[in-house]
């Protein structure tokens, strides 16, 4: 049974960057001159290397959505097309992030194609590793808007240090409205990320919630979604690994305190 399932998420996987792979050659060139291009792509070897670690990437997401679907409402398929949308909604917020090597041609094609790449790998997982469960409803609340704000606030400082301690590598300096306006985005899309998806989480202890959104959810998306970028262009990993870690590390700060609120919260209606 284990291995019947495990078979079904490589497959859904490789479909996906399959699709994904096919789509990258229709998609405009930005000749982009900041960034050298990789060692993949000057030895020939990008589309392997490319379908590799994107099967593992797409592998990852896709036992992320099993996990999750158990919590959700709603049938296989809404269950599937609802991760997609979510996912794909995270993925094209930091496509769009202003980055010098950055073109218009980019910050549309990508975020098109990515995103209906993740809407079939959601909707492929919801058909063949879910099942139906009654519907839930989300309103929208004082809480909710309360815990978007400080996951909003707690990855804007995250970013603040990232700019002016580590310098990494951004846009910063050369247009900080534009940069802070995407930071703020960000920030408010994540929270929407968390408010929705953290009653999939069926645990009460506040540290372990936290963990599984901020470091699972939300980092392993973030961990694949930029490491991406190194099979094409030549980049500092460094820099790369500085800014995941700190990305995360904000979010997951932001998540403890709205998740150790809620539980003080319970625990008083209870008493």
């Amino acid at each position: 049974m284990i291995g019947k399932k495990l078979f079904k998420i490589v497959g859904i996987s490789f479909i996906a960057i399959l699709i994904r792979s096919m789509l990258q050659l229709i998609i405009p060139s930005a000749n982009q001159t900041v960034l050298q291009q990789s060692a993949f792509v000057m030895n020939g070897t990008l589309p392997i290397a490319f379908m590799i670690y994107g099967t593992v990437a797409f592998t990852a997401l896709t036992f992320i959505f099993t996990f999750i679907q158990k919590g959700m409402g709603g049938g296989r398929i809404s269950k599937g097309l609802k991760t997609g949308l979510i996912f794909s909604l995270v993925w094209t917020i930091f496509l769009v992030e202003p980055l010098p090597h950055g073109s218009t041609i980019d910050l549309f094609s990508y975020p098109i194609a990515d995103s209906f790449v993740l809407l079939i790998l959601g909707l492929m997982s919801g058909r063949f590793l879910s099942e139906n469960s009654p519907k839930k409803k989300h309103k929208l609340t004082m809480d909710s808007i309360f815990n978007i704000s400080i996951i909003t606030l707690t990855f804007a400082i995250g970013r603040m240090i990232l700019y002016r301690v580590f310098h990494i590598y951004s846009m910063f300096e050369q247009a900080q409205g534009r940069t802070l306006a995407w930071v703020i985005c960000a920030g408010i899309i994540t929270g929407f990320m968390f408010e929705y998806l953290k009653y999939t989480i069926d645990v009460q202890n506040p540290y372990t919630k936290t963990f599984i959104f901020g470091g699972i959810i939300f980092g392993v998306n973030l961990f694949f979604f930029n490491f991406f970028l190194p099979l094409v262009l030549k980049v500092d990993i460094l820099d790369l690994s500085i800014r995941t870690l700190i990305d995360i590390v904000s979010v997951i700060i932001g998540c403890l305190i709205t998740n150790v609120k809620a539980s003080k919260v319970l625990k008083e209606v209870n008493y």
